[in-house]
């Protein structure tokens, strides 16, 4: 058997330290979202905010970018929209903490009748040449993975909300003194969201590894076939994240589309509309932090199931401890590479990157195709009225324009509830598989009883 690059030793410290880097980035680019002030302050002293000779707050003074009433405006839209996301994720975990508890308790139960609730260690299922810890124990291991891949992902979800609400206001004010601001800005918000994700799903992962181990040993079977609860914990918790949150905003989307546009001739994001807070606390609890629990599912979901093909395979068994870890090795070095090349500019990749991606960009570009963007260009295309054909179509409130709303309220629930669902069931169907194989094996796949 060949001998591995990384010793037992190394891959247990590589794989929590780049997990660590990771956290530490992440809260480092919340800090640097946190210098830009939601209230106009004056630098202490002018020699250090001169530029070319010339004092940046006095230029920024006469532009208007320092008007009390603007950044005042936008800090109370951001604390109306942080408020109202934080009160609709509460309200939701507290149903999806119903949730996780009872098919938990389904979860235990099932696996553990397996073999009714035996306490005897089993042949494995690939390797019936080696021992098995029992099935209840098996139950009890699934059951605790899937807590905590329902925790976490239910707080993947919820930090992602906290530095959207954080940023949007502050992106809001860096975008008056140019894009390169306010991309920066929402980049870093951005990359906060998506470092900690990777970085707490790969720690909590490994540490329940690590935890698991103590109990199993040399099981790697075992021990991994009980770890795939911890990706259809991530999964289940993002049906609701994703689904429920998609519909929180479609309804206030559509609201605001039908009672703004139609009815009152207000224009679209108009802050007249009080609907038009309601999208946007929609669009946070949606779009954000169900996205979020919803990767991180993805995330588990990939890595659970490499474990358990790594655990089966005939190169499996009796392996080191690097080599079943191989798939945390390759998720923490990616977090590493991304850290990295976070740092780079790429406008000086432009021509390689067209020269690569262009002629497979027509795949992309007939599989986003979708009915709802269609509709909403329709939309768009009526109220700017930029041709003599849109002109024609008439003004909002017109008949063509009713239809265009109509059509985008038809079709935004298609393309941001409908198919994020089927996602999130594919990839649920796939990890149940894993966890209940067993099970539904053991009693001939249709009839089963549970003592």
């Amino acid at each position: 058997m060949g001998s591995t690059l990384l010793s037992d030793l190394a891959t247990e410290i590589v794989i929590p330290v780049c997990a660590v880097v990771g956290i530490v980035f992440s809260l480092v680019q919340w800090v640097l979202v946190s210098r830009v002030k939601l209230s106009p302050e004056r630098t202490a002293s002018s020699s250090t905010n001169k530029k070319n000779g010339y004092n940046d707050y006095l230029i920024e003074e006469e532009e208007g970018i320092n008007d009390h009433n603007v950044v005042a405006k936008c800090a109370e839209i951001q604390n109306a929209i942080s408020e109202g996301a934080t009160s609709f994720l509460f309200t939701e975990y507290q149903y999806v903490g119903v949730f996780m508890v009872a098919f938990a308790i389904l979860i235990f139960l099932f696996l553990g009748s397996v073999e009714s609730f035996s306490t005897k260690s089993q042949p494995c299922t690939y390797n019936v040449h080696e021992m098995c810890k029992p099935a209840l124990a098996t139950a009890i291991f699934s059951t605790i993975s899937f807590l905590l891949g329902a925790v976490t992902s239910v707080v993947s979800g919820f930090l992602g909300m906290k530095i959207a609400t954080y940023a949007n206001a502050r992106t809001t004010l860096e975008a008056r003194k140019g894009v390169g601001k306010a991309f920066i800005t929402a980049f870093r918000s951005g990359a906060v969201m998506g470092f900690l994700l990777a970085a707490n799903g790969l720690l909590v992962l490994y540490i329940t590894i690590n935890l698991f181990k103590l109990y199993y040993g040399d099981d790697w079977e075992g021990l991994f076939e009980a770890i795939t609860g911890y990706g259809l914990g991530g999964s289940s918790m993002a049906l609701f994240g994703r689904v429920g949150g998609g519909i929180y905003t479609k309804a206030a989307d559509v609201g605001a589309d039908l009672v703004g546009k139609v009815e009152r001739n207000i224009p679209e994001d108009d802050p007249r509309n009080p609907a038009v807070i309601a999208d946007n606390v929609g669009d946070n609890v949606g779009d954000i932090a169900g996205m979020g629990s919803d990767l991180f599912g993805s995330y588990a979901e990939s890595s659970c199931a490499a474990l358990v093909v790594a655990s089966i395979s005939s190169f499996g068994i009796n392996h080191e401890f690097t080599a079943m870890c191989y798939p945390l090795l390759i998720s923490s070095v990616g977090i590493i590479v991304c850290l990295i090349t976070t740092l780079f500019a790429t406008d000086f990749f432009d021509a390689l990157w067209c020269s690569c991606w262009l002629p497979r960009f027509w795949r992309t570009a007939i599989s986003a195709s979708n009915t709802g963007g269609a509709w909403d260009n329709a939309k768009k295309y009526i109220e700017a009225g930029a041709s003599e054909h849109a002109r024609t179509l008439g003004p909002k409130g017109s008949e063509p324009h009713k239809a265009a709303v109509i059509g985008d309220t038809i079709g935004d629930p298609l393309k941001d509830t409908s198919g994020p669902s089927l996602n999130i069931l594919i990839k649920l169907m796939a990890v149940e598989s894993l966890v209940f194989a067993p099970f539904f094996a053991t009693h001939g796949g249709l009839l089963f009883k549970i003592f």
